[in-house]
């Protein structure tokens, strides 16, 4: 048994829940568009530093303040010590957190090896790099916000929300992150929109020239690919691409992501066949689409003969107070709930790598913080006037009332 394997033994002993340690601080860290590094994305609010104030990533990458999380994971604080136990507590809801599909999806083929050097004192190379380069978007998401999509800024205006400006990592920073590209094994790239920040191009072109066997994951809306891009990725061997993709009706998907939807199939299958690589899909489950889900994985299910599409993600929930499906009355969220576990029961030819959003127990799912002493029937009342005003915000903006095609919405706005 090596070292690494004595570490994953102990853990498995002292949590159940947990299947081996979480990689990402034995591998890698996240920039975020602020430019602040955080641990990982589980750790978005808890900068550990500003890029402006790091002068070699490498350095800081095998430096203390890493070092913390390493050995407090080693000495099975997983539950207890920030951001980890964000992942430790979904984990307690059957959720699927980063941790657990980092651990699934990534393969570090140098990990015993930096192992060893760790535990020797060595400095090693980062093998992983999430970054997210700014919010600049391309969408107008109703999940979303400013935050995180630029062309949110104008909704967050006329729904009278807080608004962030424009988030962007210093164009000075771009070299630091180019820097550290030879030795990475995986390179994660986020948004805003990808491929609506030229920027990204910068860095993919020269991951083309000194680490083209770099594994390359790119979440992104395909709304929109530019022929520079699709000249850049066709020359990664090893890019596996992410659609986030919410609803598969024109006018759903309209409503919800706010792009037009047969275009953006058309683009999947487009990058599909240029990188020769199938596609994966991941759902965020809303209030918007929990009515929706069952369509979506049949219309995915009759896509696998495309050629395109490779599996479905649903493992994530928007957690935003006026859409969370913890407004949904309980009955009707568990008649829902009953109605999906038949169906994906029933239809399991799908290759589905994650349904825990599917099967969140009511009172697990974050619900907006009510006074302890109101009533189930006014928390009721209250949660489904906050989610229909919002909901009759968003209507106005997109022009069309989401209702008249997810009946059980049209339902409960009329008959509880």
């Amino acid at each position: 048994m090596n070292s690494s394997d004595a570490v994953y033994h102990n853990w498995n002993k002292q949590n159940k829940l947990e299947h081996n340690i979480c990689k990402h601080p034995f591998t890698g860290f996240y920039i975020g568009p602020t430019g602040n590094i955080v641990l990982c994305c589980m750790g978005q609010d808890l900068p550990l530093v500003h890029i402006d104030n790091v002068d070699d990533l490498q350095l800081f990458y095998n430096d203390s303040v890493m070092e913390k999380f390493r050995k407090g994971l080693e000495q099975g604080k997983y539950s207890t010590m920030s951001p980890c136990n964000n992942c430790y507590n979904m984990e307690l809801q059957n959720l699927n957190p980063f941790k657990t599909s980092m651990g699934d999806t990534f393969k570090f083929e140098n990990f015993d090896d930096d192992w060893n050097a760790w535990q020797n004192n060595e400095h090693r190379p980062m093998r992983y790099l999430e970054y997210t380069l700014s919010n600049i978007c391309n969408a107008d998401c109703a999940t979303c916000n400013s935050e995180w999509s630029s062309k949110w800024q104008e909704l967050d205006r006329k729904f009278n929300r807080p608004v962030t400006p424009l988030q962007k990592v210093a164009d000075k920073n771009i070299a630091k992150i180019e820097k550290v590209l030879y030795g990475l094994e995986h390179l994660m790239i986020k948004g805003g929109e990808p491929f609506a920040d030229i920027r990204n191009i910068r860095i993919l072109q020269k991951l083309v020239e000194v680490n083209p066997n770099c594994r390359v994951t790119i979440v992104s809306n395909f709304h929109a690919i530019t022929p520079e891009a699709m000249d850049i990725i066709a020359n990664l061997p090893n890019v596996n691409f992410i659609a986030s993709i919410d609803a598969v009706t024109s006018e759903t998907y309209k409503w919800i992501r706010g792009g037009n939807f047969e275009k953006t199939i058309a683009n999947m299958k487009t990058v599909s066949k240029l990188t020769n690589n199938k596609i994966g899909v991941n759902v965020t489950i809303s209030l918007y689409n929990y009515f929706l889900v069952d369509k979506i994985r049949k219309f995915f299910a009759e896509q696998e003969s495309e050629g395109y599409f490779k599996n479905i993600n649903f493992s994530s929930i928007a957690r935003e107070n006026h859409h969370t499906i913890g407004l949904l009355p309980k009955q009707m969220y568990n008649k829902q709930q009953d109605k999906l576990k038949k169906h994906f029961a029933d239809n399991n030819q799908l290759n589905i790598i994650n349904a825990s959003a599917i099967y969140v127990d009511y009172e697990k799912i974050e619900k907006p913080p009510y006074n302890s002493n109101t009533s189930i029937e006014e928390k009721e009342k209250l949660m489904k006037d906050l989610f229909f005003r919002t909901l009759d915000q968003m209507n106005e903006y997109r022009g069309f009332d989401l209702c008249d095609y997810v009946p059980e919405l049209k339902e409960w706005r009329i008959n509880t």
